[in-house]
């Protein structure tokens, strides 16, 4: 009997255990969703944090267009660390501040300048911090001031920042990948950058032909870390050559001007490979990079017959020029201008040459600038369309080479 009483106090007890239900569960209406956060340095050496809340669309509203009602708002407050920003900003909003559906996080320039080591402790440390939120890096201005840019096309205006970066000259890198990124040896991290333009819009039926400018998001290549301190960025087109070499060139567009064509072309890149081959000659680092890559063409300002094999040819190797130029004109920039390695030579030297990276690793920032880069490029078109010779010319008055 005595026995039969243990048995069901025991199923008593686990049952009573396995079936709390959500005992930490928060209702969502006592919820600020918060979607997006900036992290700012000011001068007194204090910081400031910006989240942008979502506001929840009210239930009887009719779907379809004429909707010029908010969908966020931003709160920001000061504090000497980032927990102290995130205690006052919680003083300013009744709503618990909830930071697990966050999309993005905006790193204002004079914070990414000043260095992330104290950001990425926080992260670290914050109970409800996501490694996979993407993070970005602001271009002559601050944080706050972009996260309240107005937006048109999207309800939550931090997805515009993840939907901009898969442009062909964007990158996005996580808080995870970053920070690998910056832990690890022979490599210098980057980080999506974003900029504030003011754009000037013109208005037919207003009186004015010109009205006033507006701020608007623009993409600006990456920010290039050292020792987690910003120190430069490369614009879009150094950007697409940073993809060339690290094999994410996707989807882009490449045009041209062909002297001998009297005009530009424009090929859509289809596919791209690269390798990489390091080779220590005495004392100098040598890095043979091979690009390579099919396209095709989708718009044709020149006179050039595409049946032609030779004017194919001519444009290939033009093509290949381009981008073998504009490459090297990136790796001069981060040797000569930053000194850092973002493309992660330096990795694969420590892959191929072990030995010699345990004498070399410790210098390799010193050594980078004077790494010799050889680059090899053949782009190739193979596809023209359904027109191989220029439209609307006439091949017999001799438009058409």
């Amino acid at each position: 009997m005595i026995n039969k009483c243990a048995a069901a106090s025991a199923i008593i007890v686990v049952c009573s255990l396995i079936t709390t239900g959500c005992w930490d569960r928060q209702e969502v209406k006592n919820l600020a969703i918060v979607t997006a956060t900036g992290l700012d340095y000011n001068k007194d050496g204090t910081y400031t944090q910006s989240v942008q809340i979502a506001i929840p669309s009210p239930t009887t509203q009719a779907s379809g267009g004429g909707n010029d009602q908010k969908t966020f708002f931003v709160i920001s407050a000061k504090g000497k660390t980032l927990a102290d920003t995130r205690q006052h900003l919680q003083q300013t909003i009744h709503l618990k501040l909830y930071y697990s559906h966050r999309r993005v996080i905006i790193i204002g320039e004079q914070m990414a300048r000043n260095g992330l080591e104290q950001v990425l402790d926080s992260f670290h440390r914050e109970i409800d911090m996501r490694m996979r939120n993407m993070v970005f890096v602001t271009k002559g201005t601050d944080a706050a001031a972009m996260l309240k840019s107005p937006v048109t096309l999207e309800s939550i205006p931090a997805d515009q920042f993840r939907y901009l970066h898969l442009q062909p000259s964007g990158r996005s890198t996580t808080i995870m990948n970053f920070d690998a990124t910056a832990s690890s040896e022979g490599i210098d991290p980057t980080m999506g950058a974003f900029e504030v333009v003011q754009e000037h819009s013109s208005d037919e039926s207003a009186t004015s032909q010109t009205t006033a400018p507006k701020p608007r998001i623009k993409l600006y290549g990456v920010g290039i870390f050292k020792k987690l301190k910003l120190v430069g960025y490369l614009n879009d087109e150094e950007t697409r050559a940073l993809n060339w070499i690290t094999g994410n060139i996707t989807d882009s567009y490449l045009t041209t001007y062909i002297p001998q064509g009297h005009g530009n072309v424009s090929v859509h890149i289809l596919g791209a490979k690269r390798a990489i081959h390091s080779k220590v000659l005495g004392k100098t680092i040598r890095m043979n990079v091979s690009v390579s890559g099919e396209c095709e063409l989708i718009e044709d300002g020149t006179d050039l017959d595409f049946s032609r094999p030779e004017n194919v040819k001519l444009v290939n190797d033009i093509l290949s020029s381009t981008v073998k130029r504009s490459i090297e004109n990136s790796v001069k920039k981060t040797q000569q201008l930053y000194k850092a390695d973002v493309f992660g030579f330096g990795r694969i030297f420590h892959a191929a040459h072990p030995q010699e990276w345990k004498q070399l690793s410790a210098p390799w920032s010193t050594l980078y600038p004077q790494v010799d880069v050889t680059v090899h490029t053949q782009i190739s078109v193979i596809g023209s369309g359904f027109a191989k010779m220029p439209l609307y010319r006439n091949e017999s008055s001799g438009e058409v080479k």
